[in-house]
């Protein structure tokens, strides 16, 4: 495994982008989703990157890089996205000497992390990588998972959560939690949500609930 896959939270790490054009956009696009406290350096910024700092209250530093910019905050990652691939590999190699993680657009080799391919239907989220050997093909891949995780699955995955403590209130034995939603989750109440009968599939789930026997499932 060349990397290893693992959700983590952003809201209270600090990113800095390299580049203020089409490449750094993308990028900006899924750390804005994420809540990063994002700096942007580049002498100059695309008015999608202006509009995003307005927005989102990302700083921009028009200015050209150099390594004391990494010295200036406590950044725990980076992103070179520019189109200059000497910049690019200048960036990589003082944060590796300042122990910052660091991601290089379009340059595996040069990355400590990579950005995969993501489908999101809610809080759900599927995140497809090939280690960085084809982005084109996790992006196919991730066509073919949005044709078999219907929208509908965030719904889904909103109504488990929100009756998650009713039914581990509910139940007696820890094991009888578990067995409860791997019935449901193979049942009528599945065919109900994605069907979009909402308020039938909590009618279902909620006599479930109520009458679901542990003496018999466990």
């Amino acid at each position: 495994m060349k990397y290893f896959p693992f959700f983590m939270k952003l809201d209270k790490l600090s990113c800095l982008v390299i580049g203020g054009g089409n490449v750094a956009e993308r990028k900006l696009d899924l750390l804005v989703k994420a809540n990063s406290n994002i700096t942007v350096v580049s002498p100059e910024f695309t008015p999608y990157i202006t509009e995003l700092s307005n927005k989102f209250k990302i700083k921009l530093l028009e200015e050209n890089y150099n390594s004391s910019i990494l010295s200036k905050k406590n950044y725990q990652f980076v992103i070179a996205a520019t189109d200059d691939r000497e910049l690019n590999m200048q960036v990589a190699k003082d944060c590796n000497q300042k122990n910052i993680l660091i991601n290089v657009v379009d340059e595996p080799n040069l990355c400590d992390f990579i950005f995969p391919s993501i489908l999101e239907r809610g809080d759900i989220t599927i995140a497809v990588s090939t280690g960085g050997a084809s982005p084109v093909l996790a992006r196919v891949l991730r066509t073919k998972l949005e044709t078999m995780v219907p929208a509908n699955y965030g719904k889904l995955a909103e109504i488990v959560s929100k009756n998650r403590i009713k039914v581990r209130k509910k139940m007696k034995k820890f094991s009888s939690n578990k067995i409860f939603w791997e019935k449901m989750l193979n049942s009528k109440f599945l065919e109900l949500v994605l069907a979009g009968r909402n308020d039938d599939a909590l009618a279902f789930l909620n006599h479930q609930i109520d009458n679901f026997d542990e003496s018999v499932a466990n």
